[in-house]
């Protein structure tokens, strides 16, 4: 009987040996991984909006449009403050799924966009990060259709990414234009 409770405070004692590390190391850890976070999300901002000299971030943004949903949105402003355009981070499905920056501008056309994370299948889907792919985007502006085949190219053997990328970047320009037009006031 006793050996028992013995083997399980044991157990305990480990248990919130662990825990208690763990927090620590967390404790240690967020606030430099949460740094670095930003830190990459001004470079791909930046790379999406070249023009922009500061982002600051949107509170009040529709969270969806269809199946795509906006994790954030950033104004994306001049020196002296004034708005040259937003940037948003969507995601959507694709064959699988895809994290996507869309630069729009006061024109309501896109500046620029970055694949942050794309699960699709290597050799097919993946290729969108390739040789140029979402270039094709850049000077889009809402008014266009972003219909793959018709003024989106077709990525071979993957049209299913195609089509949820360009459905995830007309979803990203339709709710900049809707930012933009509600901060212009």
């Amino acid at each position: 009987m006793k050996e028992p409770l013995k083997l399980g405070f044991t157990l305990a004692v480990f248990s919130v040996i662990s825990c208690v590390s763990l927090a620590f190391v967390n404790s240690l850890t967020a606030p430099v991984i949460a740094e670095k976070k930003m830190t990459e999300s001004a470079v791909a901002m930046k790379q999406v909006f070249a023009e922009a000299k500061k982002f600051e971030p949107v509170e009040n943004f529709q969270n969806q449009n269809g199946s795509v949903v906006f994790k954030s949105v950033n104004l994306a402003k001049n020196k002296d403050g004034s708005i040259l355009g937003v940037v948003v981070e969507a995601t959507g499905p694709t064959y699988d799924k895809a994290l996507i920056l869309v630069g729009v501008d006061i024109s309501y056309a896109v500046t620029g966009t970055a694949i942050l994370e794309l699960t699709d299948t290597p050799g097919f889907g993946q290729k969108a990060k390739e040789g140029g792919y979402m270039d094709q985007y850049r000077g889009k502006t809402f008014s266009d259709d972003f219909v793959v085949g018709k003024d989106i190219a077709v990525i071979s053997g993957a049209t299913i990414s195609a089509k949820g990328i360009a459905e995830i970047v007309k979803a990203a320009v339709i709710e900049g234009k809707a930012v933009i037009e509600e901060n212009a006031k």
